[in-house]
């Protein structure tokens, strides 16, 4: 029996928690249907969305209220999930006295209004138009400061998830296909981030209690959370390169559906439910020097170097290291730091990056104890191992 089955029966006496969103919709279409489902929160409503995806979802959304005789307002998303954005839309929401937030589009607009909702004990629904993170189904905001792109300030923990997650493939299908790439990049590492968790019996994002945005006494990961992660990773490998070939057409199938499942709900269960290590810590750090990077990069594409560089911390076979990267490669998420955007980093760079990674309480998930040194070495040897087999096995394009 493996250690990682070890470290789950090893918890039969420990206070174990799952949790999740109440309700999950997926389908070609389904925002055209959006008023059926929300119509149990309340008459009437707030949706935020920047201006793109504003354009892409309000006249689908006003449709479909105005079939079950609902209201709803608009406000445009100022782009960062920021406390002083959080602070102004609840503003907004309180003077209007809706019964609902709605957010669409990514993973900062959805943080955002899943904070306002918390923060006005009312109800949320989550529309993500991209699946890039695993933000739609989570009862975690993750704040950065102001102006676009911030810097990480901290996660706030709420007692609630999201009411509703509603995903229209139709509409992610017409994304760009880096987004999908970025979702991958960020759910692949939730398998290698869950074993860390099990190895080291650490504890999840569910708490006992919950004091305002922080949450009291984590849990133990339950045997379920971690066959998740495991879930998730398989679907990414067996069908995410297929997925990326109907993204780039933007056409919806089964390999696409199977794909947005993982990265959206399967990833975001596993996540919260079993809890994360070093590749979310590198990611963290790495906005220390976002402005460097050009192009800028997305969540789950930091998520996935930082995936490397958990596997050689964790002292990984180089054909396993390998293995991931082939698989990165294959779908277009970058695994070395020039295919970050950093072509011109340096040691002090990475220093600073190494000094906020370690900052963050998810760097010590590991079943060792990890040192600035440590992840320094691990960033460095990454590069390396990801510029040579960059050479060999080129990076497939995401268009």
């Amino acid at each position: 029996m493996s250690s990682i089955f070890e470290g789950i029966y090893s918890t039969v006496n420990a206070i174990k928690g799952f949790r999740a969103p109440g309700k999950y919709i997926q389908g070609a279409g389904a925002l055209k249907h959006i008023g059926k489902f929300v119509k149990v929160f309340g008459r009437k409503g707030l949706a935020i969305a920047d201006d793109v995806v504003m354009g892409i979802t309000r006249g689908i959304v006003e449709r479909s209220f105005a079939e079950h005789s609902l209201s709803i307002e608009f406000e445009i998303f100022r782009r960062e999930c920021s406390w002083e954005e959080i602070n102004r839309v609840k503003d907004i929401a309180s003077r209007l006295g809706v019964d609902f937030i709605m957010a669409f589009g990514g993973g900062k607009a959805i943080d955002t209004g899943k904070a306002v909702a918390n923060l006005l004990e009312i109800s949320f629904v989550s529309v993500p138009t991209i699946a890039s993170t695993d933000a739609p189904t989570s009862a975690i905001s993750v704040i950065y400061t102001e102006p676009y792109p911030g810097e990480f300030v901290e996660d706030a923990f709420w007692p609630r998830n999201p009411d509703l997650v509603l995903v229209d493939t139709e509409i992610i299908a017409k994304a760009p296909p880096r987004f999908l790439a970025a979702g991958m990049g960020d759910a692949s590492s939730k398998f290698f981030e869950g074993r860390a968790i099990v190895q080291s019996f650490k504890k999840n994002f569910v708490f006992s209690e919950y004091e305002g945005k922080r949450g009291l006494e984590p849990l133990r990961a339950p045997f379920i959370g971690f066959q998740l992660c495991r879930l998730t990773y398989d679907i990414l490998r067996r069908y995410g390169e297929e997925a990326m070939y109907s993204a780039r057409k933007h056409v919806v199938t089964p390999a696409l559906e199977l794909v947005v499942e993982a990265n959206t709900l399967l990833s975001g269960l596993g996540f919260e439910n079993t809890g994360v290590a070093v590749a979310h810590s590198i990611y963290f750090g790495f906005t220390k020097i976002h402005h460097k990077m050009n192009p800028p990069q997305y969540h789950g594409e930091l998520v996935a170097f930082g995936t490397i560089v958990q596997l050689i911390m964790e002292g990984f076979a180089l054909n396993d290291v390998l293995d991931y990267m082939r698989w990165a490669h294959s779908v277009g998420l970058p695994i070395n730091l020039d295919e970050l955007g950093l072509r011109d980093v340096s040691d002090e760079d990475l220093w600073k990056v190494v000094e906020t990674a370690y900052s963050i309480p998810h760097i010590q998930n590991e079943p060792f104890e990890v040192t600035p040194e440590m992840i320094f070495s691990g960033i460095k040897a990454a590069n390396e191992i990801g510029r040579k087999f960059s050479q060999q096995c080129p990076r497939t394009p995401y268009e």
